[in-house]
Formats: structure tokens, sequence, C-alpha cells
């Protein structure tokens, strides 16, 4: 069970469920390790504004530097920054959404934009609070530190997204198609790439998959998809975990017209651990216009 004070739909403030585990837990460590990011990673020039980005969600050990460098390179004049995040361990249709005042990290409260959560729910039915999804979920949470540090002026929106259809996913882009009305919002898709392949499978299928996500068109993604997936590699498990929030994400980037996709990075576990018998690729994907 989520602990806190409750809201008629769910807990008031979101606890940090996996510092110390994916993040450091202490607030100086975790201050320590951003600090040092900011001091090291050279952030890269966009062609224009961004609307949203594809960032990983593993461990910062692995690829906290890829999404530090996509936070970096964004700019920090977002009024709110919505975080879509695939579901780990619930299954369920549609999206979940936290609406309450605030999460918790280390270091201190992140502001939870209510307005924008009310503004998706009366959009669509599946786009609501399933308290529950919260429970041990790190899709969204390990990007909330990177958001308090480097998008300091921002709120934040978390969501989760179970299993969609295409029409859920063409409702939660035009959902927030509806919320860029009324906010500066960046929209994030947080996802990893290939699972548990070998280095050279790795870096071959993950660089393959980027360039049809980096072409812009969400079918050619999900036809890439398959035919990486349909090619038998030992130990790959999928191209993305995160399919729901990186097909949004292309969804709503043709709509807003930021049809420039920047690929800022790619790495993979292996390049941080030096284990390069199974990995997993992270890459940090700018989609500006």
């Amino acid at each position: 069970m989520i602990r806190g004070c409750k809201s008629r739909g769910g807990p008031v403030k979101l606890p940090a469920v996996v510092a110390g585990q994916f993040y450091p837990g202490r607030p100086s460590a975790l201050s320590v390790l951003l600090d040092d990011y900011q001091a090291r990673i050279q952030p890269k020039k966009l062609p224009g504004s961004c609307e949203g980005i594809l960032l990983p969600h593993a461990g910062y050990p692995y690829s906290g530097e890829v999404a530090a460098l996509g936070y970096l390179s964004c700019g920090d004049n977002y009024e709110t920054v919505v975080v879509a995040g695939p579901s780990h361990y619930e299954a369920f249709r549609g999206t979940a959404v936290f609406a309450g005042e605030a999460v918790q990290t280390p270091l201190g409260e992140l502001e939870v934009d209510g307005e924008a959560a009310r503004i998706l729910m009366d959009f669509h039915m599946n786009i609501r609070e399933i308290p529950k999804v919260w429970a041990k979920e790190h899709s969204a949470e390990v990007h909330f530190p990177l958001i308090q540090r480097f998008l300091p002026k921002a709120r934040v929106l978390p969501l989760v997204t179970g299993q969609c259809t295409d029409h859920d996913l063409g409702v939660l882009a035009e959902a927030l198609a509806q919320l860029r009305k009324k906010r500066d919002l960046l929209f994030v898709a947080s996802s990893d790439l290939s699972h548990f392949p070998d280095y050279a499978t790795a870096v071959a299928k993950d660089r393959e998959f980027l360039q049809s996500v980096l072409a812009g068109d969400p079918d050619a993604v999900e036809k890439k998809d398959r035919k990486i997936l349909g090619e038998g590699y030992e130990n790959f498990h999928c191209t993305h975990c995160g399919r729901e929030p990186l097909q949004t994400l292309m969804r709503y980037a043709l709509q807003q017209g930021a049809e420039k996709t920047i690929l800022l990075q790619y790495r993979n576990s292996g390049d941080t651990t030096n284990d390069r018998s199974r990995v997993v690729g992270y890459a940090a994907v700018a989609f500006c216009k």
C-alpha cells in the first residue's frame, strides 16, 4: 500500500519508492551526483524548441548520464514536465495519472500540476487515477530528481501507461495537445531500449531501431520492432520496454509540428559495467520544431 495522506483518488504526496535503489537515497549523495553531471556533461545544441524527448529509466549508474544530458539540452523554460513511463508491475488498460499535490524525492518535494492532471482526466475515461500503480513503479520516479535539479521552474505530471490500443494512444496524444495549448510543456517518454542481448547485438539493433524513431513515423517504428524481434537473437527480450510512451510521444510530436528528431546520445549498460554478455540499451532522442 502507498503510505501518506489520502485524497479522494489516492495519496496526496507520492513517496520515493526506489530511492536508494535506482538512485542515491541520501540527499547529500544525490546532490553530489547531480552536481557532477552538471559539471561534466556538455549540453547538445538543438535545432529548435524541444517539444518532447525519449529518455531512459534505468538506475543512474547505467543510464543517469544519458537522461541528464537530455534534460540539460532541453533548457529550463517549461512550466510542466509530463513524464510517461510504462507499467512494470500492474496490468491495466489506458493511462494512470498521479493527481496529488507533490512527489517526494531525497531532495524534497516536487510540485505536481494538479490542473494539468484534471485536464487530461477530463479528456477521456481511460486517463484516470489508479493508486496501486505507483506502489513499486520506477519508470517515472527516476526522472523526478533530474527534473528538480535541471528544470527547477517546472512542475511535474507523472503518468504510467498500461496496455493501450492505437485508439488509446491517439487519445492520450490528443489530450496532451490540448494541454499544450495551456502550458509550456515538455513531454518525456520514459523507455529503455533492447533488453539483454550481448553488447554487439545491442549496438547494431538499437541503432537500427533508433533510425526508425528518427524517421518520425510511428507505424515504421512498430514494423521495425516486429522485424528485429522476428530475427531471433539470443536473449533479445524487446527492442524497447516503453512502447506506449514512445508511440504517444511520436504522435504528439507530429501534432505539434516537431519534425526534427535528434539523437543526443546512445549507450548501453556494457559501457558502464564492462559486462558485455547481457546488456540494456539507452538513448536520448529530442523531438524539436
